[in-house]
């Protein structure tokens, strides 16, 4: 069985996919501890989604409402001047890589957390071991009482799905970072922005 793999490409420290929040007077805050001056103070930072400007909308219509929400509302933003934009296109059944499972972990980056937090991870297509032998695999469970590590985690999934598909592909594992863990700190000057292979947004987009 194949070892699981860390990707680290900017696709692969995709934003956390975002709560829906419906007006922008609805912000989230984050407190982020730094030191200046040998002193410690709290840092506020404010989280915006834009559902409005974005979900279901073309990509290029999306970045251009943000900007102009930024152009409108500076003093929400810390006063920066732009975003950094990353547009990443959702997997499908037929891209390359089909066949990867992504493990997002804890935020301490040692065990796996799962979307939700609870440790499940799950493969959003079927294994076709054949063009008519099709069936669902997972999820899995990856926090037995305690959160599982990567590579438990990945050997578990891998034993469960032990045969190649028809395109003599097998099982891999990647792990992904959480918005927040060391290796994907929050950048409120970032957005991500997920589309189909159409340019359509297709989750909501937050500055974190």
């Amino acid at each position: 069985m194949k070892a699981a793999q860390t990707l680290t490409t900017a696709a692969a420290l995709l934003c956390a996919l975002p709560t829906s929040v419906v007006a922008l007077s609805k912000v989230e805050t984050r407190n982020l501890d730094i030191a200046e001056d040998d002193a410690s103070r709290g840092l506020m930072h404010v989280t915006v989604d834009f559902k409005d400007e974005c979900l279901h909308k073309h990509k290029d219509v999306c970045i251009a409402a943000i900007n102009a929400k930024l152009a409108a509302y500076p003093e929400l933003f810390e006063d920066r001047e732009a975003f950094e934009f990353e547009v990443n296109k959702v997997r499908e059944a037929t891209d390359e890589g089909y066949n990867i499972v992504s493990m997002r972990l804890n935020a301490d980056e040692t065990t796996v957390g799962g979307l939700l937090g609870d440790g499940m991870i799950w493969y959003p297509y079927e294994w076709c071991l054949a063009a008519d032998d099709c069936y669902t695999v997972g999820p899995w469970d990856c926090d037995v009482g305690i959160p599982l590590l990567p590579e438990q985690c990945c050997k578990m999934i891998q034993d469960s799905v032990p045969h190649e598909d028809m395109n003599g592909k097998y099982l891999e594992c990647y792990t992904e970072f959480p918005v927040g863990s060391p290796s994907n700190p929050v950048n409120p000057g970032r957005v991500c922005i997920h589309t189909d292979a159409d340019g359509i947004v297709v989750h909501i987009p937050k500055n974190e």
